[in-house]
């Protein structure tokens, strides 16, 4: 079937997007024309090339320039609001039977009350603005009202709280506090009225008969309304007010009594604040702080809290705020025994944990000043130490999935303190080990950040310490953990002690050690290890061959492998080769096992790789010794493979003559031996010369 032309197509679309009910039987041509454009702009007529002449088909850039030209060609002005003619909303349009023919009397009548509607839409209009501008000059007078009808209601508002009893507020006294917010959104209230309300009103409050703890909190929702009113309007925002008005309302804050209340109204006074403000507003914040942190009854989540609160203040540029801040809090907290006074200075600690602006660095010279983890305990210092990196890396964003590594540190944390740290580098190694592969996110930096945590202290052995306590009380052991502090701590020793933990615990391994920790991770240990006299050559080539069957397995990856095995072998035979502090003949073993495997690979020794082995090789004719056979032979034959028969031959004839001089020298030196007097003579010549015959 030959396909249908484009207006066939287009009638159809037009019929089935055009659904009329039985009521609207006539379809206009406006609605038509606008049915017709829609089609043009979602059907496949748009694909091909656009239409050179105007219509719904026309090119857009044609299109744009017509339109451009005709607004350039048309010098008439544009009429005025009034007299432009709204589109008319045919939607709602139902048929009604024709009327007669009208004549031309009836027609002039219409004309005239069309005239007349105009004039009735200019009309309302100039009446609309006439309403807007009286309703403007009301509120000019709300705004301008005289200062005495805030005063009568701060007035009333006292009284009110007088007459408050214990158990509740006057309702009177809630209708001010929401009469006082709305007014302050509105911005219909004076700022120095304000300001001096903020300044007088609780004062005032104090002096009434009215409870205690009545009044702190009729103060509360004073400055709570008066906040939240300037930090919601949009005619007198907060930086409408200057910074005296913002520190006074952070004093007033200070004198209540801390509850969740109050940090709440600290939390909401601190957002509203301007930032340019900030440092001109240390003494209110530093006495709130200081009241919040120091107070008793405040719940288990204060130092969070507050630390949201001060989620702005960073280390860099609030460094002297944050240091008021510790001295105030250190301060307050003098006048507690000395269980207390820890407690709040680790709580001080948490709240710059909790604080995402404020570093490592900081936090870490803040522990060391606190001397919060000086005390002797045996493993409570582990868990709170613990608990606060946690706490930092949570609020800096550094843990994907912060609720489950908490989860896992506290449940194992719980069960044994000791291994609080150990905890911690597992929960972060087995969360991110469980996610896809293009989620997981490498920590490693974060065990450095704890690593160095330690070292200010003087515990860099803590957390092998943990790690050992932790496979010791797990029924299974994860090996990555273990892996992962190895690579953090860049320390061959450490690495060697944390292998040692698994091999000590190999039944309860989750897995095979070679599974997971492959020799690409030795590789910058290996030079270190060749130079200690105390590790092993066991333990060395442990390393060098740790995981070659797992990585077998990766195609892609093989020939790179290979590359770094070939560039290790020839750095260990010349690290071999310069090692003075391992025996000759454990040296000459590794070396000859490094050029073996070089051999064995068919790898062309290089000129670096054939001094190596001379220098081994000739040791004992360097020291004027006959040589080991057994050792030259080995060299004339690796000589022989590499270079030739000719260079081995050549090398032959020189270690010969070598040989020959050092039997020479030797035989030397044994007649020169024969002419020296006995040794036992010369003794007793030193022990008595007197009764010596010399």
């Amino acid at each position: 079937m030959p396909p249908s032309r484009p207006t066939v197509r287009c009638c159809r679309a037009v019929q089935q997007q055009l659904q009329a009910s039985p009521d609207n039987v006539w379809i206009t041509d406006g609605l038509l024309a606008s049915a017709f454009e829609r089609y043009c702009h979602v059907s496949r007529l748009t694909r091909r090339k656009s239409s050179s002449v105007p219509g719904p088909l026309e090119n857009r850039r044609r299109l744009g320039k017509r339109r451009m030209a005709e607004m350039h060609m048309d010098g008439h002005s544009t009429l005025p609001p009034w007299a432009i003619e709204f589109p008319v909303d045919l939607s709602q349009w139902k048929w009604q039977p024709p009327t007669l023919r009208t004549s031309k009397d009836q027609r002039d009548d219409l004309q005239s009350r069309q005239s007349q509607s105009l004039l009735s839409r200019v009309y309302r209009w100039s009446v609309s603005e006439q309403q807007m501008k009286e309703e403007e000059v009301d509120r000019n007078g709300i705004e301008n009202a005289p200062a005495s009808t805030f005063d009568d209601r701060l007035s009333q508002a006292r009284a009110a709280v007088a007459a408050s009893t214990r158990n509740a507020i006057d309702s009177g006294y809630y209708d001010f506090i929401e009469g006082l917010q709305k007014e302050l959104k509105l911005g219909a209230l004076d700022p120095r009225a304000v300001d001096l309300a903020v300044s007088k009103f609780p004062e005032s409050l104090t002096g009434t008969s009215a409870d205690g703890e009545t009044v702190s909190t009729a103060i509360e929702l004073f400055l709570s309304a008066v906040v939240n009113g300037i930090a919601s309007s949009k005619v007198l925002g907060p930086s409408e007010f200057d910074a005296s008005f913002w520190n006074l309302v952070l004093n007033r804050t200070s004198q209540l009594r801390a509850n969740d209340a109050t940090i709440l109204l600290f939390q909401t006074t601190l957002d509203a604040v301007p930032r340019p403000y900030l440092n001109d507003v240390h003494e209110g914040i530093i006495a709130a702080v200081q009241t919040l942190a120091v107070s008793q009854s405040t719940g288990r989540r204060r130092a969070a809290d507050i630390g949201v609160a001060l989620r702005e203040l960073s280390s860099n540029n609030h460094g002297a705020l944050l240091e008021g801040i510790e001295l105030a809090v250190y301060q307050g907290s003098a006048v507690f025994e000395e269980e207390a006074r820890q407690k709040l200075h680790f709580l001080w600690l948490q709240v710059l944990a909790h604080m995402p602006r404020v570093d490592s660095v900081y936090l870490f010279d803040a522990c060391v000043r606190s001397k919060y983890f000086d005390r002797e305990l045996p493993w409570h210092d582990d868990r709170d130490l613990s608990q606060l990196v946690l706490q930092q890396w949570t609020s800096r964003g550094y843990l994907g999935d912060y609720e489950a590594v908490t989860a896992f540190w506290d449940r194992e944390s719980s069960r044994h303190a000791s291994s609080s740290l150990a905890a911690l580098v597992a929960g972060i190694c087995e969360i991110e080990h469980d996610k896809p592969k293009h989620l997981r996110r490498e920590h490693v930096w974060l065990i450095k950040n704890l690593m160095k945590l330690l070292s200010r202290f003087g515990r860099q052995d803590q957390l092998v310490v943990s790690m050992q306590r932790f496979a010791e009380t797990r029924d299974s052991i994860p090996v990555m953990p273990f892996m992962r502090v190895a690579s953090a701590s860049h320390d061959y020793k450490t690495a060697l002690k944390l292998r040692s933990i698994l091999l000590s615990h190999e039944k309860k391994l989750e897995s095979r050690i070679e599974s997971r920790w492959h020799w690409t991770a030795w590789v910058p240990y290996i030079k270190s290890m060749i130079r200690d006299k105390s590790v092993t050559s066991r333990d060395i080539w442990w390393a060098v061959h740790c995981g070659d069957g797992k990585l077998k397995r990766y195609e892609a990856k093989r020939h790179e492998l290979w590359i770094r095995r070939k560039a290790l072998m020839e750095d260990m035979t010349m690290w071999f080769a310069s090692s003075t502090n391992r025996s000759e003949r454990s040296t000459f073993r590794d070396m000859s096992r490094c050029i073996s495997w070089l051999r064995n690979n068919k790898v062309p020794l290089s000129n670096r790789s054939m001094a190596a082995i001379a220098k081994v090789a000739t040791r004992e004719l360097k020291r004027g010794e006959f040589g080991r056979t057994q050792r030259l032979l080995w060299l004339l034959d690796v000589i022989g493979q590499s270079k030739g028969p000719e260079q081995r031959a050549l090398v032959a004839r020189v270690l010969q003559r070598w040989r020959h001089a050092n039997s020479e020298l030797e035989r030397k030196r044994c007649r020169e031996a024969e002419r020296v007097p006995d040794a036992e003579r010369i003794r007793a010549a030193i022990m008595a010369p007197e009764r010596s015959k010399w």
